[in-house]
């Protein structure tokens, strides 16, 4: 359902069915014009589609913003979801471990940012809440992030999740020293209880921490590193 693709920006992995990729350790993820001009052109050559592109400063929260086709690259305030009914338009979100959860589906699509500080906000929730969709034919996307390998956590982060969501226990790893949390997998769950089909939910399983990964990690990196970028577009 992945593969890796060479093209302008770098090695993407690029989804077999939606206009849906990442970028990699290869491209920075600092967005300016030109870069927004190039991450457009892309899309054009890879999957025939004129877009115009949107992204948004993210806050770790729950608010979703819809987006429209603009004449060009524009940059939405404090929100952590975008999603858009209109063809000709791009959305793109940053990440450097986080979960971008991407949806396609009944000439909607959407991308989230999901940290874990949204995950227990349950902004998955917040932003179906939104849509004007079928979530039953809808097709929804879990892109690279840290996964239970990697996220270690203290008993406080456990905490918040357990208060938020019930039988939280089955998505926590204490097999070692510390708690490991799979964000992946509770937002799976997610999907599947808000009518996602199994058949339409692809996870494309790739850590972003683990060594020799070719993300972006904040944690591997802290500031020195970049962003990931998850793009979709219809």
């Amino acid at each position: 359902m992945f593969q890796i693709e060479s093209s302008p920006l770098g090695r993407v992995v690029v989804a077999a069915r939606d206009a849906l990729f990442y970028t990699t350790i290869d491209f920075p993820g600092r967005l300016d014009d030109q870069v927004a001009a190039s991450i457009t052109s892309f899309i054009q050559a890879r999957f025939g589609l004129a877009v115009s592109l949107t992204t948004c400063v993210q806050v770790h929260g729950v608010v979703a913003r819809a987006a429209g086709r603009e004449a060009r690259w524009r940059e939405c305030d404090s929100c952590d979801a975008l999603w858009s009914a209109e063809r000709g338009v791009a959305l793109g979100i940053k990440v450097a471990d986080c979960l971008p959860l991407s949806i396609a589906g009944d000439g909607v699509i959407a991308n989230i940012h999901s940290g874990w500080r949204g995950a227990v906000q349950k902004i998955t929730s917040a932003t179906l809440d939104t849509l004007p969709f079928d979530p039953r034919t809808a097709r929804a996307y879990l892109g690279p992030s840290i996964r239970a390998c990697c996220f270690e956590v203290g008993e406080e982060v456990v905490d918040q999740f357990a208060d938020a969501f019930p039988q939280f226990d089955a998505y926590v790893d204490r097999s070692r020293t510390r708690p490991h949390i799979d964000v992946a997998r509770l937002t799976a769950g997610t999907l599947r209880r808000r009518g996602f089909a199994d058949a339409n939910i692809f996870d494309s399983g790739l850590c972003t921490r683990c060594e020799g990964s070719i993300f972006h990690s904040y944690r591997r990196d802290g500031g020195r590193g970049g962003r990931n970028l998850a793009i979709v577009a219809q």
